[in-house]
């Protein structure tokens, strides 16, 4: 019998496809050059798969709002996008939270884009199809006034010599940035600039920021709750192996006490670290801080303020929130508490009354200073 030897089989060499490695950056070109003539400078953007989305699902949250308005008064449900500890289910006047909060795995990351923005910009919305012209300027002014870096380096807006604002190419610059970043590793995909687009507009800190209130509220119910003094940034993180943006958010709280805002007095924190993976399509809490006492807000007797004599024309002894004129209805809603609160009754007020304490101060020593000039001259 014959044998047959086994020959040893060379390893077939690997042949990298150079053609299609050398395509990518050209590829890339005519992608940027295509935004450039058709997109910038314009209130247009690429439609892509999430705006489909957006208005082809629009119709199916007027009837969710709807349900939700009947059968609890909110618009949304935060258990539909949350996996809801049951520490929120119990009532405490005093409380100390530190957990992670995780999605609703039944919730797509998709669905909590576009409910952002339903319930944060309704009026976009004319027979549910967005206009693109208000969400690209919304883009711009949003990305113009929060810290945002983008891997680890600071986002900075470069205006011109008049700083006058176009927030449409203020919108285009930022997401030339965002399609230079994704070309050094990948094809430069229209659809992931327009969520990370989404992603900078305030509707999904004020849509996230707007269900942990309806989760504090149910705690400290029948009080309310605002946020005050926010501090907030964003990290865009995209290389080969990530795409996250991470929102970091922390205030103080302002809780009422028997109804009633007393905006002076802070009687809680909140901190927490929002993730969205949009590699992998999910989003959550990956921190979750969160602390109060009810007692902290309980303003001092007005009686014994008088007793101390008081100064009652400086407006000490009544509530800020008669002051300002906001309604108790509006604020318990929610929906516009926070936001509002912010712009309305935050640090800024409280800025301006000491640049007011530091004028009339001024004043007074001013006219002490004539008062003893008058003198010496007689």
């Amino acid at each position: 019998m014959s044998t047959i030897r086994n020959k040893t089989r060379k390893p077939t060499p690997v042949i990298r496809n150079k053609t299609r490695k050398s395509n990518v950056p050209s590829r890339n070109n005519a992608i940027k050059a295509l935004y450039n003539k058709d997109y910038y400078g314009t209130t247009l953007l690429p439609m892509t798969d999430i705006l489909n989305y957006t208005n082809n699902n629009f119709d199916e949250f007027v009837i969710y709002k709807e349900r939700n308005m009947n059968e609890t008064g909110d618009e949304v449900d935060p258990a539909d996008f949350f996996i809801i500890d049951d520490i929120f289910k119990k009532k405490e006047k005093t409380a100390n939270i530190n957990i992670i909060i995780k999605k609703n795995p039944y919730t797509s990351l998709k669905k909590m884009l576009a409910y952002s923005l339903y319930t944060k910009s309704f009026s976009w919305f004319n027979n549910g199809i967005m206009n693109i012209s208000s969400f690209k300027y919304q883009i711009g002014k949003d990305v113009s006034r929060t810290d945002i870096k983008i891997n680890n380096e600071k986002y900075v807006i470069q205006y011109p010599a008049d700083d006058y604002r176009d927030y449409n190419k203020i919108a285009d610059d930022f997401n030339i940035k965002i399609m230079n970043v994704l070309s050094k590793f990948s094809i430069i995909n229209f659809d992931l600039v327009n969520k990370i687009g989404i992603l900078m507009c305030q509707n999904v800190f004020n849509f996230t920021t707007d269900l942990i209130t309806f989760m504090i509220m149910k705690k400290i119910e029948p009080e309310l709750s605002s946020d005050m003094e926010a501090n907030k940034d964003i990290l865009i993180n995209l290389t080969q192996n990530e795409q996250t943006i991470i929102f970091n958010f922390n205030s103080k709280l302002t809780i009422t006490y028997n109804k009633e805002y007393n905006i002076q007095y802070k009687c809680g924190d909140s901190d927490f670290t929002l993730l969205v993976d949009l590699k992998k399509n999910i989003y959550k809490f990956t921190k979750f801080i969160l602390n109060y006492n009810v007692e902290g807000c309980k303003p001092p007797n007005i009686v014994n303020q008088i007793n101390n004599n008081v100064n009652i024309n400086e407006n000490k002894g009544t509530s800020d929130i008669i002051k300002y004129g906001i309604p108790m209805g509006i604020l318990a809603t929610g929906l516009v508490g926070t936001p509002f609160l912010l712009a309305a009754l935050g640090g800024n007020h409280n800025k301006k009354l000491k640049r007011k304490s530091k004028k009339m101060r001024k004043s007074i020593k001013l006219k002490r200073i004539k008062r003893i000039k008058r003198k010496s001259k007689k």
